[in-house]
């Protein structure tokens, strides 16, 4: 006998010897490898292990489902909603009680990540996994009704939820229930109650505690402000990894609360905040270049940044960005204003509304005029605060529609309500009413 045909038959004797709860085994083996290398956040890797044993017929329903839940996790960490997804639905497909795929496919439900935004059915994934007693199904359960997000809105049922998760262990449960109990979330906020919360969040390891409570001392939701306090919490949160606070210390070196105003100190802490992709790090930059804060003015500069954060859908950025467009008074850079301006406009909020009605109604280039939608979009600014500022806006959107009539009265209505504050607005504002009563409109 020859030797290849020799290795043949001992390779199958071999393979014969070999039993399904061998295979089994080593695809287990690889389902294990891939989630210490998810942990690593070698997610691709991690991949490569999963997939014989997403296709072993030796594994159990409830292993094949395991094994879909962390491809998907892998695919939402590298941002393919649509990928992770699919293999969420293929997990509960395995098993319709594995909590954590439940839990992860509500989350691309609530946030329309992937998919069609859909929060009734993340509430009711949530709740699967709560039922099934998975402490983070029971915090997403608890959060959707401290938000009223996919069912009414039940703030004693969302602290209850929140402290059976919190009593488990998980740290954004306790940011959840200490939230709860300020202003933002109660007419009767206790404020020591959320210190309590925050307090047993950092003790349990999240840094970002230490921001809230900056925030609750800065606003004075203590007693008196403490801006003191508020900067060595900040100064304490950036020491322990928490990117965001960067961007308040940049905010307190430049205003200076709680220290000594420091362009330069704050232009460093808004730089790290924007290297770790924050928000407030790219306005922050944006700002000092656009006014010359501890750099030399460059509005170029300025707008890079804010562009930055305005494509990250951030309404404050997309403002500045329509702000500067403004500032060059071309017809190209109008079309630039009008386009962040409506994506801002989208949010609903009322700032928001106003600065786009205001474009639409005041232009003076009459491609950008819209009076129709000015008044639409005004009126939606004034029905969340009717400002004086906000009632200026309304009353021009009605004289780019010609009802100079209703200008007239609207304008009349934003000079009383003028505050103290607001009184070097008053001869601005007269100036416009005057226009009005001529039946002329107003052009920026």
């Amino acid at each position: 006998m020859g030797m290849p045909k020799l290795h043949a038959m001992l390779a199958l004797w071999v393979l014969a010897l070999a039993s399904p709860a061998s295979f089994a085994l080593d695809a287990r083996t690889d389902i294990d490898r891939a989630v210490e290398l998810i942990r690593e956040g070698q997610f691709a890797f991690a991949r490569t292990y999963l997939a014989p044993a997403l296709v072993s017929p030796y594994i159990s329903s409830g292993e094949r489902s395991r094994a879909y839940y962390f491809r998907g996790f892998t695919f939402a960490a590298e941002n393919m909603p649509v990928s992770a997804r699919k293999d969420f639905h293929r997990a509960l497909e395995f098993n319709a009680s594995n909590p954590a795929a439940l839990v992860a496919l509500g989350r691309l439900y609530a946030g329309g990540t992937g998919i069609e935004q859909d929060a009734e059915l993340a509430f009711e994934l949530f709740t699967q996994a709560a039922d099934l007693e998975y402490p983070p199904g029971q915090f997403h359960q608890g959060y959707a009704y401290l938000l009223g997000e996919g069912v009414e809105k039940n703030l004693l049922k969302a602290r209850e939820i929140l402290a059976a998760a919190a009593d488990e262990g998980q740290v954004f449960a306790m940011m959840s229930l200490a939230a709860s109990y300020r202003a933002e979330h109660t007419d009767s906020p206790e404020p020591e109650l959320a210190r309590f919360w925050y307090e047993n969040a950092l003790e349990a390891g999240e840094p970002k505690a230490q921001l809230a409570l900056a925030y609750m001392h800065s606003l004075g939701e203590f007693g008196e402000p403490d801006q003191s306090a508020s900067f060595r919490l900040l100064v304490a949160a950036a020491d322990d990894g928490v990117p965001e606070a960067y961007a308040s210390l940049g905010y307190a070196h430049f205003a200076g609360e709680g220290t000594e105003v420091d362009y330069a100190a704050s232009l460093a802490a808004y730089q790290k905040a924007a290297d770790a992709g924050v928000v407030g790090g790219y306005i922050g930059l944006g700002h000092l270049y656009q006014f010359g804060y501890g750099v030399k003015q460059d509005k170029e500069t300025a707008l890079e940044w804010f562009r930055r954060g305005a494509e990250l859908g951030d309404v404050q950025a997309q403002l500045r960005v329509a702000n500067l467009y403004l500032q060059q008074q071309t017809p190209d850079a109008g079309k630039q204003a009008v386009y962040w301006s409506r994506l801002a406009a989208e949010s609903g909020a009322p700032q928001a509304l106003n600065d786009f009605a205001w474009i639409l109604a005041t232009s003076k280039f009459d491609e950008m005029r819209n009076g129709t939608l000015a008044v639409v979009q005004a009126e939606k600014a004034v029905a969340g605060e009717a400002s004086a500022a906000y009632l200026d806006t309304l009353a021009a959107a009605y004289a780019e529609t010609g009802n100079f009539e209703r200008a007239v009265e609207v304008q009349r209505r934003a000079l009383d309500s003028l505050t103290e504050e607001e009184a070097d607005l008053r001869g601005e504002l007269e100036n416009r009413l005057q226009y009005y009563q001529r039946s002329e409109p107003w052009r920026e």
